[in-house]
């Protein structure tokens, strides 16, 4: 039975590798790997149903320069990446995908990323 807890993410790896995450991050996850839509027609409408990436958005890590590195040749490789994310809840999700470095802050640390599995996200409810 899930938890009715919600709050910051506890622990978040790629590659086996712990990084500190940011206490106000705030991970935007697509839940599905569907969008709906309806698409007009003469007649009735027709329903389309898109695959798309089910990408995790926000995802912010606070990382050395050592960190960042490692970070950065992941984003740089051609091989794929193992990443998962634990929530206050207990709630681990798990994809193997690639990873965008969208950004980083010189003053805090931060560095943005966002992660796209090749597949899907795979829950391990608490």
């Amino acid at each position: 039975m899930a938890k009715d807890i919600i709050g910051s993410i506890k622990k978040f790896t790629v590659e086996g590798i712990s990084y500190r995450v940011s206490a106000d991050a705030n991970i935007k996850r697509r839940p599905t790997n569907v969008e709906n839509a309806m698409l007009a027609t003469s007649g009735n409408s027709m329903q389309q149903k898109k695959r798309i990436v089910p990408q995790a958005e926000g995802v912010e890590l606070s990382c050395n320069a050592d960190e960042m590195e490692t970070l950065k040749a992941f984003a740089e490789g051609l091989d794929l990446v193992k990443v998962s994310y634990t929530t206050a809840a207990g709630d681990v999700y798990r994809c193997k995908g690639q990873i965008n470095i969208e950004g980083h802050e010189s003053e805090t640390g931060k560095v943005s990323i966002t992660v796209m599995p090749v597949e899907d996200w795979t829950t391990f409810a608490s």
